[in-house]
């Protein structure tokens, strides 16, 4: 057996066989959460996480252990840490951070667990059931694997209250020695409201509430900022990351990370309809969301349930197994659409302040495909309501049903019961593939939009007369691209095509070769790009930018 493998591997002391231990359940912990959500591997988002993390890691103690970053392909927003140095961080909570000091304070807050040793500490006596589950082969037992290894894991998930409180005393003092600003946890916590309490379910489930670690994280010395000496090495790293009026301001005791205060666009008055019909389809979109959201809300605390509540039979690891992957889908699909409502109407804003310029302009013709794009994701996204509503309500009936341990059959009645069950997943997922069609077209759509807006804004705020600016936005963008780039001609065009070489590998002539007259928004598309992730990477790049500004 693998438990006595482990064991007679390593027979110097408890501890060699503890971390034995610790880096057995670890791998099974990556294997089934990989499994289950899949991995964004892009470059673009994966080396800047994988980098932060590297910084932030770098300040533990505890060497035994190598440590990995690793971005979930998922929209549920979240980010955890499982034994032996195994961190994740979800797409969609990439989405929902405004800096890298945010992302840095989140990750030094997974590294200070993986430091204090807290996921195997959780996991208890599981040792025979993992060295089972890594006996089983093949994609026939692909998703006991999964479900059981998450089954088993759970624990490590609902942190204790004292946990979570060092973790984040301990994951300041880390982001802190790595040059990033503490305050970006608190900030984190602080747009919780304004990203709503769908998006960030997941990680508040397994965390403890905002609030209460909002209130201790003030509290920290690391974000009063009272201490001159921890100030300055705070301003040192933003210097060192070419943010320098963030360092005047950390020195200067005030927030680094502010944003300054934007007017609202003017937008032509002949669009004014447009607008209010845009505004009023994204608010329609998310009611008739989140008014399913009851049920999905029950489906996703009985999936939890369902990790403790084996019943130890195998047709019903099988049926939970499926009943619990299918049940994540749908809460992948859900926050993917609820984005797509809640993003539409600031990025229409955005995109018809450049709809009076000349008409061959390319920010005009952006300005007006990017506005289509946004009713086009509107209306593709509408198609996925019915479809996710129905097929919460079928997989939340399964999860009821499974977690039901006073139901009393024979066994050609017990099979009877699984065929139902197994009937009902089955209509889920049909429901679903239809969903994630439409929703992923429609969040496809706000990208390109996304990428439309961001391109314009870089080639508008960033001229070539203004060489001091420029140099700034050079500086900037090779720290977060993470290579020199040709920086000549408009800024926002040399922005989207060094994004683009990144993800395809290659060099920006080559990214550009054969274009012509394309429009980049619609060239990255023609080129398999991943239009969200550079649309992420040009968002957090002009929020620095922007940083730097103000005063």
């Amino acid at each position: 057996m693998v438990v006595a493998a482990l064991v007679a591997s390593r027979p110097v002391g408890s501890r060699d066989i503890d971390l034995e231990i610790e880096r057995f359940l670890g791998a099974q912990v990556a294997s089934a959460f990989k499994d289950s959500a899949g991995v964004d591997n892009d470059p673009l988002l994966a080396d800047w996480v994988n980098e932060i993390g590297r910084q932030v890691s770098a300040q533990s103690p505890r060497r035994n252990v190598p440590y990995s970053f690793t971005i979930l392909g998922t929209d549920v927003a979240n980010a955890f840490a499982g034994p032996a140095g195994y961190i994740f961080v979800t797409r969609g909570m990439l989405d929902t951070i405004d800096s890298d000091d945010e992302l840095a304070a989140i990750l030094a807050h997974e590294t200070a667990h993986v430091t204090k040793r807290h996921a195997i500490q959780q996991v208890g006596g599981n040792l025979l059931v993992f060295a089972l589950l890594a006996s089983l082969r093949g994609e026939r037992y692909r998703g006991v694997r999964t479900f059981a290894s998450l089954a088993n894991v759970v624990r490590t998930l609902a942190k204790s209250r004292e946990m979570e409180h060092q973790a984040d005393d301990l994951g300041l003092v880390y982001c802190w020695k790595a040059g990033y600003d503490p305050g970006g946890l608190a900030r984190f916590f602080e747009g919780y409201d304004l990203r709503g309490r769908s998006l960030l379910a997941e990680y508040f489930d397994t965390h403890p509430a905002p609030a209460r670690r909002l209130a201790f994280v003030r509290e920290s010395k690391y974000v009063r900022r009272e201490d001159l000496a921890l100030r300055e090495t705070t301003a040192q790293g933003l210097e060192a990351r070419s943010l320098p009026n963030a360092a005047r301001k950390a020195r200067a005791a005030r927030d680094p990370l502010a944003l300054p205060a934007t007017p609202s666009p003017a937008i032509p008055s002949y669009l004014e309809n447009e607008r209010r019909e845009i505004g009023a389809q994204a608010a329609e979109l998310r009611r008739r969301l989140m008014k399913g959201y009851r049920a999905q809300d029950l489906g996703a605390t009985l999936k939890q349930v369902l990790l403790i509540n084996n019943q130890g039979d195998f047709r019903w690891l099988y049926v939970s197994a499926r009943a619990y992957a299918i049940q994540a889908r749908v809460e992948d699909i859900f926050a993917r659409s609820l984005r797509v409502a809640d993003t539409v109407p600031g990025i229409y804003d955005a995109l018809a302040v450049y709809a009076d310029g000349p008409a061959a302009a390319p920010a005009t013709i952006d300005s007006s495909l990017g506005r289509t794009n946004l009713r086009s994701a509107l209306r593709r996204t509408e198609g996925a309501v019915a479809p996710i509503e129905r097929a919460s309500r079928a997989v939340t009936t399964v999860l009821a049903d499974l977690n039901n341990r006073f139901l009393r059959l024979d066994n050609e009645q017990t099979w009877l019961r699984y065929a139902a069950l197994e009937g009902l997943l089955r209509y889920a997922e049909s429901e679903l593939s239809r969903a994630d069609r439409a929703a992923g077209i429609g969040w496809r759509q706000v990208s390109l939009a996304r990428i439309r807006r961001y391109q314009h804004w870089l080639n508008e705020n960033l001229p070539e007369d203004r060489p001091e600016r420029r140099e700034l936005w050079t500086r900037l963008t090779i720290r977060r691209f993470g290579a020199w780039f040709p920086n000549a001609g408009p800024a926002g065009d040399a922005t989207v095509r060094a994004a683009l070489a990144i993800e395809k590998r290659k060099s920006a002539s080559e990214a550009e070769e054969g274009r012509g007259e394309t429009l980049w928004a619609d060239w990255v598309l023609q080129q398999k790009g991943i239009p969200e992730n550079i649309a992420t990477a040009l968002r957090l790049l002009i929020l620095d930018l922007q940083r730097e500004d103000s005063r």
